[in-house]
């Protein structure tokens, strides 16, 4: 576990030569002190073998009776409406859409009724608002590639009299070269040569930034911090309440595992000291990914939506002079679109880890409607169906009327994978899936408007032209185009 290895300077000739390049190619960047240190932290281990691996021996499966339950927290709703006042919402914002073709931040991705993820939470924050009377801080943590992107179309949104920044901006770690441990060049684009180090960033860039010492001045005392991608994300009064009344310092928001999770990170316990833990799909040895996949075992999964209290926060940070996280080695390709390019290893961190380094920390059991992230366009297409609806509340829930699991969806990547060539095929509106149980599309299929899919269905197009489901058309069972 990367946390055993002492983040504290060494006098190590080796280390202090190989890091010396990467200090300063980012003092260079204007990178603060504390960023190049945390850097240096992860370097050390990275160098010295710590493969940021959690190991069955080292951790325990948690089990429901450990953790607090959603469904029983009514009655903290009066107390969390009290405490909204005092509460700012973070949403991460760093990520790009780059698995489904974009170069730009992915919350610009039209999802539902034509409406942005970033239409989406900009309408919630407007809404609670309205609802509550309350001008609380609603903050984006930008990475350096969606910045710009965002705040434009941010446009006159504003934190109101809150005197709260919009944003704030993550981070950047330079890349290893994987060959001799040297920091990545690539003079035809210098941009890759950098890499946004995992949302776990977030507790150094609130400190670099100011974010969290202005909150705290005026009087803000917890944030409920979360992706941009999940619209089920949205200020909760019990879940807030709860965290006040048991005066907790870090709280997560977990969901059940199911086959469609099993393989992103879950909650566990440390047995070494009990304290709870997250264990990333990354961190876990090869030989054991049976064992990790099991969903009977290792229950529950990150829905990366947290609680935290600024007070402890500060005090934490400041006692470690950096927030302890699990080290996570990603390699990659230099360019991720040229698998002729260098290899690399890009270090990362996720914020969840941090629920270690908070004493009485505890996790919750939220029901789906919480968690409607969207990672490719598979989900995407699920989101903008009828399986989900959007609230009143602006988010976005699984669809009451359906009480089946969702559907499964798999599309053909040649097709459906970019995001141009995703919503070139589904023009109109999306097929209606809520009485579907799978939908599987191979080549290249358009959908004309009012299509509807039941049961199990599957289109096979092995033709050189594009097949059109015509307007009204009712799917069912395998259709093969000739």
């Amino acid at each position: 576990m990367a946390q055993n290895i002492s983040c504290v300077s060494v006098d190590d000739p080796k280390l202090s030569t190989l890091f010396k390049p990467f200090a300063l190619k980012m003092e260079q960047q204007g990178l603060p002190p504390i960023v190049i240190n945390t850097f240096k932290c992860y370097f050390n281990q990275f160098l010295y073998g710590a493969q940021g691996k959690l190991s069955d021996r080292d951790v325990m499966a948690v089990h429901d009776d450990q953790l607090a339950d959603y469904d029983a927290m009514e009655q903290f709703k009066d107390k969390g409406e009290k405490a909204l006042g005092k509460t700012a919402v973070i949403k991460l914002n760093g990520g790009l859409g780059t698995s489904m073709g974009l170069e730009s931040a992915k919350s610009l991705i039209p999802v539902k009724e034509g409406l942005s993820f970033l239409d989406l939470i900009l309408l919630q924050a407007t809404t609670v608002r309205t609802h509550y009377g309350v001008d609380f801080p609603q903050v984006f943590m930008n990475s350096f590639k969606t910045h710009m992107d965002t705040m434009l179309k941010v446009g006159d949104f504003h934190n109101g009299t809150t005197g709260i920044d919009l944003a704030f901006l993550q981070h950047r770690y330079p890349k290893i070269m994987a060959k001799d441990h040297s920091p990545a060049s690539w003079p035809q684009n210098p941009e890759l040569e950098w890499n946004p180090p995992g949302h776990g960033d977030i507790y150094t860039a609130m400190i670099t930034s100011g974010i969290l010492d202005a909150l705290l001045d005026k009087g803000y005392l917890y944030a409920f911090i979360s992706n941009s991608d999940n619209l089920g994300a949205i200020m909760n009064r019990r879940l807030l309440g709860y965290m006040v009344h048991h005066n907790l310092p870090f709280l997560m928001e977990v969901a059940r595992r199911t086959e469609q999770d099993k393989k992103g990170g879950h909650l566990c316990r440390l047995r070494k000291n009990k304290q709870l833990a997250l264990r990333e799909v990354a961190q876990c040895p090869d030989n054991e990914m049976e064992s990790f996949c099991d969903i009977e075992k290792y229950k529950f999964f990150n829905t990366n939506s947290i609680w935290i209290d600024l007070r402890i926060l500060q005090s934490v940070f400041i006692s470690h002079r950096m927030m302890p996280l699990d080290l996570i080695i990603n390699p990659k390709r230099l360019d991720p679109r040229d698998q002729s390019s260098p290899k690399v290893f890009q270090l990362e961190t996720a914020m969840g880890s941090a629920i270690t380094n908070f004493l009485n920390a505890q996790a919750v059991i939220v029901p789906r409607k919480r968690f409607a992230p969207v990672k490719t366009t598979n989900d995407l297409l699920l989101v903008m169906s009828d399986c989900f609806v959007r609230t009143e509340r602006e988010t976005i829930i699984p669809n009451p009327d359906r009480s089946a699991p969702m559907p499964s969806v798999s599309l053909d990547e040649n097709y459906f994978k970019k995001i141009d060539a995703f919503l070139a095929r589904f023009p109109k509106n999306p097929p209606s899936l809520l009485k579907c149980d799978s939908l599987v599309i191979e080549g290249d299929v358009r959908f004309e408007e009012d299509v509807r899919c039941v049961g199990d269905v599957r289109l096979v197009n092995r033709g050189p032209k594009q097949e059109v489901i015509k307007a009204g058309s009712v799917l069912q069972g395998e259709t093969v185009f000739a």
